[in-house]
């Protein structure tokens, strides 16, 4: 009988995870159950083009308002601006270039890391923008950065790689050196990027691969050559918008709603074909969760299940603020979004 037990429980360990997972895959189980974040509830700015969540707190990057922070176990707003403090005691004459706290109030990029967060910002004017990051436990919690000689200053993009940050702007992509804080290089299409406009980055062991309004390049790290992809490498849309890792897979989208799929063998892309009726809406950003990919359109989201391959649609109409979706983030149990008219948050397991 012992043995008997010993032969059964792994069975019933395997049983209960091949039972879990299908519980949790496939079509979202509706009518769903959202909780929005708007002016009204705490937001600096109903434009959420950011979000990210690090344990308790979940950062949103806004246009205009800066960077909101949710304290959700103390239910509090904190606001964070370019009006920061402790204030700079010597008027430098350079009243446009802030210390001391964020580096512009349109925050178009979140990048959390383990003692730091990073904000990239998007100014319109002269001499302002360009990235910072907030530590907690220094003082003063902001630290602000150059923007490069001007060509970091309209950021879109940041991804982290060791000691290194990469920074993707309007003019190009940007190398920062975290600990010197220091810049290191800098790259345009002069050198072989595809397009100065840098969209998305992603970072593989050997590779940095940009979304770009030329297409996709793709950089290796030690030698400094370039591949770049376009329409004849299968690209059917000239602005790429998101860039990310699918499991295995390298997934693009385009400013006109296409989604391709990198084929490794072939060094091409090929179109991929979703289902759900948002399809035509444009890629604003992708964002891979355990289970599901989130694609954030101008129209809505369209989710792709990874254990089942199913894709469906979430919009207005299932709960969602607003059709018009930058970002998504996962959260525990839930997931965020951050739309035009401020955040909704679905709910996974109410």
């Amino acid at each position: 009988m012992r043995r008997l037990l010993l032969l059964s429980t792994p069975f019933f360990i395997i049983l209960s995870q091949i039972f879990l997972t299908s519980s949790m895959a496939g079509p979202l189980k509706k009518p769903l159950t959202f909780q929005h974040v708007t002016q009204k509830e705490g937001l600096s700015s109903d434009m959420v083009f950011a979000i990210a969540i690090q344990g308790e707190e979940v950062w949103f990057g806004t246009y205009e308002g800066g960077a909101t922070l949710y304290d959700k176990s103390k239910k509090i707003y904190k606001h964070f601006t370019t009006k920061g403090e402790p204030p700079v005691k010597v008027d430098d004459g350079d009243s446009i270039r802030w210390k001391n706290h964020l580096a512009y109030n349109h925050v178009s990029v979140i990048l959390p890391e383990t003692d730091r967060i990073w904000f990239g910002t998007y100014f319109y004017g002269f001499g302002g923008g360009g990235i910072s990051y907030y530590h907690s436990q220094k003082s003063p919690l902001w630290k602000t950065f150059t923007t490069n000689d001007g060509r970091a200053k309209k950021v879109n993009a940041i991804a982290a790689d060791g000691e290194l940050l990469w920074v993707g702007s309007e003019k190009g992509l940007s190398l920062l050196d975290k600990k010197t804080e220091g810049w290191k290089r800098f790259y345009s299409t002069q050198d072989g990027l595809s397009g100065n406009f840098v969209n998305s980055i992603m970072i593989e062991s050997d590779f940095v691969w940009m979304a770009t309004s030329g297409g996709i390049s793709r950089l290796q790290k030690i030698k400094r050559t370039w591949k770049n992809y376009s329409q004849k490498e299968g690209l059917t849309e000239t602005e790429i918008k998101a860039l990310v890792k699918v499991g295995p897979r390298i997934w693009a989208g385009g400013i006109g709603g296409n989604l391709f799929e990198y084929d490794s063998a072939s060094d091409r892309w090929k179109r991929l074909e979703p289902t759900d009726a948002l399809k035509n809406g444009g890629v604003q950003s992708i964002v891979v969760t355990k289970e599901r990919v989130f694609v954030c359109r101008d129209n809505g989201v369209s989710l792709y299940d990874l254990p089942t391959g199913q894709w469906e649609s979430l919009t207005a109409a299932d709960g969602l603020v607003s059709n018009n979706v930058f970002y998504a983030a996962e959260d525990r149990n839930s997931i965020w979004f951050g739309t035009d008219k401020g955040a909704s948050r679905l709910i996974l397991n109410p």
